[in-house]
């Protein structure tokens, strides 16, 4: 958890996919991939922020897929 929390506060885009990833991979901690939904708000706003809340909003987790909706998208 400190680590998803370390990563949105670096603020390089390059942990957004990495950060979706771990959401997917543990789909059952919902916990962690709200942490990671609130990581990705504190990343900067571009494609690769993108395409990791796209594939965020296919988690299993209504919650998650929720809290993915609301991040704001370049487009």
């Amino acid at each position: 958890m400190a680590a998803v929390i370390s990563l949105g506060n670096r603020g390089d885009a390059t942990a957004c996919l990495p950060l979706v990833h771990c959401a997917l991979n543990h789909s059952t901690d919902i916990v962690l991939a709200l942490e990671i939904t609130n990581a990705l708000k504190r990343l900067p706003i571009g494609p690769k922020r993108d395409e990791a809340i796209s594939l965020l909003k296919t988690h299993p987790a209504q919650a998650v897929r929720q809290a993915a909706d609301r991040i704001p998208t370049s487009h």
